[in-house]
């Protein structure tokens, strides 16, 4: 027994040994991290040549202190998803969440993307393809600018009704734009709601009237939050996204496949993080014509819509006002993969070559073909099939030929079939656990078609190109086959 007690004394001092030498590590790489982070602050603006090796050796100590927890103990291994993604599989419901949300940029109309995609019919044809549906209706952007202090000129509701009344004329031979000067003579852009702050300390001119938040929003010290940190509307950006989040997080704590529907690609800031929450070890799928990877210091143009990816992956430098809510670096670099980049900031471009992220541009589509290239990604971000999944999709990934209805449409995307092929074999996973599907713009869209084709969903109603190929890229995700 002396001798079991004497093994058993030896072990506990060499474990205490080691958690003693793994805490001191512990705490040199909090002091280097701290030291990093200040040494970043000091030489903010100086140029990539300082900028990238510095962003690298910040990522590299993150990801070392991740893995060890203040006891100096090897942290738990993240808990696995498997039970959730049984759960889903088993409730089979999609959690529509209409999400109209603008404010990450300054163009209008996406906010009419979830009353298209209802309008359309989408509702009725997940049904036949054996998914329940739960549609809670679009959440109230407008109540939640009121109790922040802002006045909304514009309610959702409006743009929504003539929409609707649009879609109803049976023959549609016009965008809903024409319609909508033809009809009351503004332009659909103009139909934007106007935001207004009305608190006196924050020293805004009134005398012009109505002011548009994406120009002068200020935070009381005279800059504006462009100016101030990087980002325009930062604080209503920050508690918009934020109610997308908590409608996520409602939806796949019910066990629901959260489908999210823009508004703005600000939104998968909100729907990732959610996810995240439930679905530990989560892989992404991005869909873009654009990185969405720029920061603060590196956006050329200070809207949020441009930087939700590098805000998730942690490459913020400062946190911002109104995420308290938010996890950033939640979503691990080499989790993510993206396909069909071709506009690319410059910078932008230098952090993703010098990040783990996994990027194929609309090159790499065009020299390995769709299938390989989802094949690729799918195996960076999920070596072993069995991580759950999670597609966030921008219209603009695809080519205008095909997607005209969309704000920042560019050249050479991706052709209908292969975006049909992307959400065909995410389906195929039986892991796609969320999708968003984002800046899908009804007032940009051409005409509906005069007529059907062969092999056009019969239960879909008539609405224009874009809005028909969304509604046909939700149901493709949903597992809809050719045969």
């Amino acid at each position: 027994q002396s001798d079991k007690d004497g093994d058993w004394m030896s072990a506990e001092k060499l474990v205490t040994s080691r958690r003693e030498s793994m805490a001191a590590e512990l705490a040199e790489l909090e002091s280097l991290t701290r030291k990093l982070d200040a040494l970043r602050a000091r030489c903010h603006g100086m140029g990539d040549a300082l900028h990238i090796p510095l962003l690298q050796a910040h990522q590299t100590l993150h990801s070392a202190l991740s893995t060890l927890e203040p006891g100096g103990r090897l942290a738990k291994p993240v808990r696995a998803s498997l039970p959730a993604l049984e759960k889903l599989q088993k409730t089979r419901t999609v959690r529509f969440i209409g999400a109209p949300f603008c404010e990450g940029q300054n163009l209008d109309g996406a906010d009419l993307g979830p009353t298209s995609l209802r309008e359309a019919g989408l509702k009725d044809a997940a049904a036949l393809l054996g998914w329940g549906w739960e549609d809670e209706g679009d959440m109230d952007f407008g109540a939640l600018f009121h109790s922040l202090g802002y006045d909304v000129q514009e309610p959702h509701h409006h743009p929504v009704q003539l929409y609707r009344e649009w879609a109803a004329e049976g023959g549609m031979q016009e965008n809903f734009s024409t319609w909508v000067r033809r009809r009351i003579g503004i332009d659909a852009g103009s139909l934007r709601r106007t935001v207004s702050h009305n608190r006196e300390m924050d020293g805004m001119a009134k005398a012009g009237g109505d002011v548009d938040i994406s120009d002068r929003t200020s935070n009381g010290n005279g800059k504006s939050d462009a100016e101030r940190y990087g980002v325009v509307n930062v604080s209503l950006i920050g508690a918009g996204v934020g109610l997308v989040h908590d409608a996520v997080v409602r939806a796949i704590k019910q066990n629901r496949f959260a489908l999210t529907i823009g508004g703005d690609h600000s939104i998968a800031a909100g729907s990732i993080c959610a996810m995240h929450r439930i679905y530990p070890d989560l892989g992404v799928i991005w869909i873009d014509a654009h990185a969405d990877a720029n920061t603060p210091r590196t956006s050329p143009s200070a809207h949020y819509h441009g930087m939700p990816a590098a805000h998730l992956l942690g490459w913020f430098e400062d946190p911002l006002p109104g995420f308290e809510w938010f996890t950033a670096g939640c979503l691990d670099e080499n989790r993510l993969a993206y396909i069909g980049l071709r506009d690319i900031d410059p910078e932008e471009g230098r952090m993703l070559r010098a990040s783990n992220v996994h990027v194929w541009t609309m090159r790499d589509v065009d020299k390995h073909g769709i299938a390989k290239v989802i094949e690729m990604a799918l195996s960076a971000i999920d070596p072993n099939c069995r991580r759950p999944l999670h597609l966030s999709l921008d219209i603009d990934g695809v080519d205008p030929h095909f997607a005209p209805g969309t704000g920042t449409a560019a050249r050479g995307g991706l052709s209908y079939r292969e975006i049909h092929y992307i959400c065909e074999e995410l389906a195929e996973t039986n892991r796609l656990v969320g999708m968003d599907l984002v800046e899908i713009n009804p007032g940009l869209d051409a005409p509906p078609r005069d007529s059907k084709m062969h092999g056009d969903n019969p239960n879909l109603k008539a609405c224009s190109p874009t809005v028909q190929l969304g509604v046909e890229l939700c149901l493709s995700a949903l597992g809809k086959r050719i045969m």
